[in-house]
C-alpha cells in the first residue's frame, strides 16, 4: 500500500477495530499478525502488506477493498445485527432500536469532514461530551439514531452553521459517497441521477426530479416526519442532499436554492436555478 494511504488505513482500521470492541491484541490475533503490527497501522506510520489487507476486508465483511481512497468504509449489513439489543461501541449512550434511526453516516459524512477541518476543537469537545467516537463518522453505512442527528445539527447552528450558510458549503460528497460516486458522475440523465441517489441514501426522504431543470420534489417517508423536524438544519441539510451531490459535481452553478412546502399533496419543493 502507497504511504500516501496510511493516514486513510490507520482511520479505517481503528473505527472497525472499535466498533467490534477488539482491544488490539484480540483484533491482531485475528489478524494473524502482533499487536506491534497494528499499532503502528493504526499510528499510520506503517501501511499493510496487501495480502493483510485483503485479509481485514474478508475477516469483518467490508464491502469495498479501495475503501482507503475516499476515508470510508462499509460492513456487510449482518454486522449491525446487534446493534438494537448491545448498543454501539462508538456511541454508547444512545439507543439503536429501528424506530429510532433516521438515516445512516454517509448522508451528514460531508458536513463532518468541513467541521473537522474548520471546527475540530469544539467538534473535539462535542464528541467527548457526548461519548460518541470520532470512528463513529468513518463507517458510511452505520445507523444515525435521531437524538444523535439532533445534537449533531444543533452543534452545527451554535457554530453558526446554519441552514443558509449549508447550502453554500462546498461539501466533498465524493467522500461520502464512495464507490457509489462514480455511478453518480457517469450518469447522463437527471432521472438516472435521482434514481442513484435515492439508492444509496436512507435520510427518509424521497428525491423526484421533476422534469424541469433547475428544480425537484422531496416526499417525505412516514419515519422520517417526527424525528427530523427538531431543526431547520435538519430539513434543509437533507432536502440539498441531491443539491450538493450536483454542486460537487461541478454540474451546477446556481444561487441558493429555495425550499417551499406543497401544501396539496404535502410535498416539499426545491428550486435553484
Amino acid at each position: 500500500m502507497e504511504k500516501a494511504s496510511n493516514k486513510s488505513i490507520a482511520a479505517l482500521v481503528k473505527a472497525t477495530r472499535k466498533f467490534h470492541r477488539l482491544q488490539q491484541t484480540e483484533f491482531s490475533a485475528i489478524l494473524g499478525v502482533t499487536q506491534g503490527t497494528i499499532s503502528k497501522i493504526e499510528a499510520a506510520s506503517m501501511g499493510p502488506e496487501l495480502g493483510l489487507w485483503f485479509k481485514f476486508l474478508r475477516a469483518f465483511n467490508i464491502q469495498d477493498p479501495y475503501c482507503f481512497t475516499y476515508y470510508g468504509l462499509e460492513f456487510d449489513q449482518s454486522s449491525f445485527a446487534n446493534l438494537e439489543s448491545d448498543g454501539s461501541a462508538l456511541a454508547p449512550n444512545f439507543n439503536f432500536t429501528k424506530d429510532n434511526i433516521v438515516f445512516t453516516v454517509r448522508t451528514i459524512r460531508p458536513l463532518f469532514d468541513f467541521i473537522t477541518k474548520n471546527h475540530s476543537k469544539a467538534f473535539d469537545l462535542f464528541l467527548k461530551e457526548n461519548k460518541i467516537s470520532k470512528e463513529f463518522f468513518f463507517i458510511l453505512n452505520h445507523p444515525v439514531t435521531s437524538e444523535i442527528a439532533h445534537k449533531f445539527f444543533i452543534f452545527l447552528e451554535e457554530n453558526k452553521i446554519t441552514a443558509k450558510s449549508v447550502a453554500l458549503l462546498d461539501l466533498n460528497f465524493e467522500y461520502a459517497l464512495g464507490r457509489h460516486m462514480k455511478d453518480i458522475s457517469s450518469s447522463e440523465s437527471s432521472d438516472e441521477l435521482f434514481t442513484i441517489i435515492n439508492n444509496n441514501t436512507d435520510s427518509g426522504l424521497e428525491y423526484e426530479f421533476s422534469g424541469i431543470k433547475g428544480e425537484y420534489f422531496i416526499n417525505l417517508k412516514n419515519h422520517a416526519k417526527s424525528s427530523i423536524s427538531h431543526s431547520e438544519l435538519i430539513m434543509n441539510y437533507n432536502f440539498l442532499y441531491p443539491y450538493h451531490v450536483m454542486k460537487s459535481l461541478k454540474s451546477l452553478k446556481a444561487k441558493t436554492p429555495k425550499i417551499q412546502e406543497v401544501k396539496k399533496d404535502s410535498r416539499w419543493h426545491v428550486t435553484y436555478a
